[in-house]
């Protein structure tokens, strides 16, 4: 697709229309592995608290003490995800590529030789930063590389990674367990090392041709666009009076998609953040021994990744808003079974007689979840936004969804406590319900059409942005 038209906006047939090469395959690879891992020390956070349970100095006991460090990591994504990718909009994407994963490297390392709460919680909160920045950039990267047919398949493969980071944790955690108290240091090494490799292979991922031609740069993005394609755009020169600003997530043309992805990612992270960060410590509620609940934990995300690759095989075929309401829906049904499971059996008869069925509720959340919104997140805010404030937006569902990530984490204690697991779930019953009325009610397609036409930026193209958002033309200020 080419627009010569002075003053038009830029758009690019080259990269949208291309075959999958190596070089999206590499570049996909790259940011993937971020999430990995990513995904990896977020969740080894439930093995290591175990061990970190017995170890005075950091005063676990307390319940709110337990609740900070579990959320600490993702307290620190809320400020490293809105922060970083509105830096990531005004200064380009390949800056912070780098430095994030060099702050991960040197978290983690200060992680494994924390001594009390204190530096723990310090230490995982400032890590949180790091990948809050990660979650921005690599899907931002991602999206604006892909072929338009392949985009939703390559940036699911991003939550592909993060449930195998999960559960690669789940495992690693599970064996170092047998090492004696001070394993939770080992825990959180064992993921140095691959970020030293993606670090050093970053390096030679060009900067994105969309955000040169949106910095007016478009003779480098002609370049990244023959070096990626073999072939470049006639991209026009465009204006620069355009700039980045949050602000415009919020204006008439942007707050539908805006209001869809604040309350659907946070409704799924207060589910889903409740539910895997305690799932050793909610089987072992259950009645299993530390050492099972966790091999349990991990058999878990396995099948979460089998339902990562459900969702790369439908995202294509039946669309993002089908799969994030089969999700929805799925996380909600299984998480109502388990609430009355737990409230009508003795708790001293539950591992025997319904563990059949609780083992299959939970496949079934995370199987669902993976195929919906565990999935979708990692869509649907690279494709409703426009270039300029598409790392922004992400960042900022980012944020929101980590304050629904906080909320799991820290109320689930609590609500245990006072009132039982069976109430802890119905709890998160009740966010999977309120995901699921956003997706019916303010969720669009976005499948098999350029980020340029989804964010409206394309005159007289249909756009989830116009004031009809499924069935009207955009009549107006076809500029963002």
């Amino acid at each position: 697709m080419k627009n010569t038209n002075d003053g038009a906006v830029a758009t690019y047939g080259a990269l949208d229309e291309a075959h999958l090469s190596k070089t999206h395959l590499r570049i996909t690879a790259l940011s993937a592995a971020g999430t990995l891992l990513d995904g990896y020390d977020i969740s080894i956070i439930s093995v290591a608290l175990i061990l970190l349970y017995g170890i005075p100095a950091f005063g676990l006991n307390n319940p709110t003490n337990k609740a900070l460090i579990a959320a600490s990591t993702v307290i620190g994504m809320f400020f490293g995800a809105i922060i970083f990718g509105y830096i990531t909009d005004l200064k380009g994407r390949k800056f912070m590529y780098l430095w994030d994963m060099v702050i991960f490297i040197v978290m983690t390392l200060l992680i494994s030789v924390s001594f009390n709460f204190t530096s723990l919680f310090i230490f995982r909160f400032v890590l949180g930063i790091a990948i809050g920045a990660d979650y921005a950039i690599s899907t931002t990267i991602i999206a604006e590389f892909s072929p338009t047919k392949n985009r939703g398949r390559l940036l699911v493969s991003n939550t592909l990674s993060w449930f195998t980071g999960a559960a690669i944790a789940a495992f690693v955690g599970y064996i170092l367990l047998q090492f004696g108290p001070e394993a939770w240091r080992y825990m959180f090494l064992a993921g140095i090392i691959p970020a030293v490799i993606v670090l050093i292979l970053r390096r030679d991922v060009p900067e994105s041709a969309r955000w040169l031609g949106k910095a007016g740069q478009t003779e480098e993005a002609r370049k990244v666009e023959m070096a990626i394609t073999g072939k470049s755009d006639s991209i026009p020169e465009v204006s620069l009076k355009s700039r980045t600003s949050i602000s415009k997530l919020f204006s008439r043309r942007y707050i539908r998609s805006t209001l869809f992805i604040a309350i659907f990612w946070f409704s799924f992270d207060v589910a889903f953040y409740g539910i895997s960060i305690f799932s050793p410590t909610i089987l072992t509620i259950m009645g299993l021994s530390s050492d099972k609940a966790v091999l349990g934990s991990a058999i878990f995300d396995l099948f979460a990744i089998l339902g990562g690759i459900f969702a790369m095989i439908l995202i294509e075929r039946l669309g993002r808003k089908i799969i994030t309401i089969i999700g929805f829906s799925g996380m909600g049904i299984s998480l109502a079974v388990l609430a009355i499971v737990t409230h009508f059996v003795p708790k001293a008869g539950l591992a025997v007689t319904v563990a059949p069925l609780v083992f299959i509720m939970f496949l079934v959340f995370e199987i669902t979840q993976a195929i919906g919104p565990g999935s979708t997140d990692f869509v649907y805010p690279l494709e409703l936004f426009p270039t300029s404030e598409r790392a922004t937006a992400v960042g900022f569902g980012t944020s929101v969804s980590r304050v629904g990530a906080i909320l799991g984490i820290t109320t689930f204690p609590f609500i245990v406590s006072a009132y039982g697991i069976s109430t802890s779930l119905l709890f998160f019953t009740g966010f999977a319900a309120i995901g699921l009325l956003s997706t019916l009610f303010l969720g669009v397609e976005t499948k098999g059409r350029s980020l340029e036409d989804i964010a409206g930026e394309i005159p007289n193209k249909i756009s989830p942005h116009s004031e009809h958002a499924e069935g009207e033309l955009l009549a107006e200020d076809a500029s963002p």
